[in-house]
């Protein structure tokens, strides 16, 4: 069945001069039961740049260094290992350059700190991965490239969104319980040493813990120019702006994501009008892996 969810409603700029009317909207392509039996918190996901309609992901705390890769139908594809890497608290996964060479790598963000306590946070940075064969292909391994050390500026923070610029940022947007959803950039480098981020500024986006609207994940469109934030409920889209705070193209309510998931978790963009969602399970629910088509987010 075929849903859709639009706004219909203009912003007001943020420096000033009211920007054109934007309707985004999104529709329910397909949803798919994810049938890996280890996947059982899908985190994060990222479009294969190798393989079309092959995408990765991995669970939240309590499991290994390892991707798992899937189809659109939630099949198992096996998984592979990540060496030189631990897993603390892998919460999201972005791909993007990876600076050292012209390969494109995937970027693994153990960025979650529920306590806020971690001195810094880490993005291991690999290659992207051949696809495994199958079900049993789980001995395959790839190597950890580096790990990219993060320090806030302030004080730790908790976050499970990171996404990754065509030109080589890196974006890390806050899940604080309390307190506003805060973007904060870095540039990648070949370099080892720790990395302090830079203080962007706060979202215009209405996070809030009872109505389910807490930052769990982040994507970028193909081009780099819309960011996408989703919450348990709801997806903010954004053009981005240089180093600025980016235009909203959305109410700070943000459009509602119109399947019922357990626990919403994972977001990335799958072609520049196509998003794909995934979530946790629970006791009651799959975990599931759902595709949107978007529209109204064009320049």
């Amino acid at each position: 069945m075929r849903a859709s969810v639009t706004l219909l409603a203009a912003l007001p700029a943020l420096a000033g001069t009211a920007p054109a009317q934007q309707t985004p909207s999104v529709a329910v392509l397909d949803t798919a039961v994810l049938l890996a039996p280890r996947l059982a918190e899908s985190s994060g996901v990222a479009a294969s740049r190798r393989q079309s309609g092959l995408y990765w992901t991995h669970n939240d705390s309590g499991d290994g260094p390892v991707l798992y890769a899937t189809d659109s139908t939630g099949q198992d594809l096996g998984f592979v290992r990540v060496t030189g890497a631990r897993a603390l608290d892998w919460e999201d996964l972005g791909s993007g350059p990876c600076i050292r060479s012209v390969e494109t790598c995937l970027y693994i963000a153990d960025i979650g700190d529920n306590r806020a306590a971690r001195p810094y946070v880490v993005v291991y940075r690999v290659v992207e991965p051949a696809a495994p064969r199958g079900p049993s292909d789980t001995l395959g391994a790839v190597e950890a490239l580096d790990s990219i050390l993060l320090r806030y500026p302030d004080h730790p923070h908790d976050a499970e969104a990171l996404a990754v610029t065509p030109d080589g940022v890196l974006l890390v947007i806050t899940k604080d319980r309390t307190g506003p959803a805060v973007l904060f950039r870095a540039p990648l480098t070949a370099s080892a040493e720790s990395v302090t981020l830079r203080r962007v500024g706060a979202l215009p986006l209405a996070a809030s813990t009872l109505r389910g609207r807490l930052v769990t994940g982040a994507a970028l469109s193909p081009d780099g120019t819309t960011l996408v934030v989703r919450t348990y409920v709801s997806l903010h889209f954004f053009r981005l702006d240089g180093q600025a705070i980016p235009t909203p193209l959305t109410m700070p309510g943000g459009v509602p994501i119109p399947v019922v998931e357990a626990q919403g978790e994972a977001v990335t963009f799958d072609g520049p009008g196509r998003l794909t969602l995934t979530s946790e399970r629970d006791a009651g629910h799959h975990a599931i892996l759902i595709r949107l088509s978007v529209a109204g987010i064009g320049p």
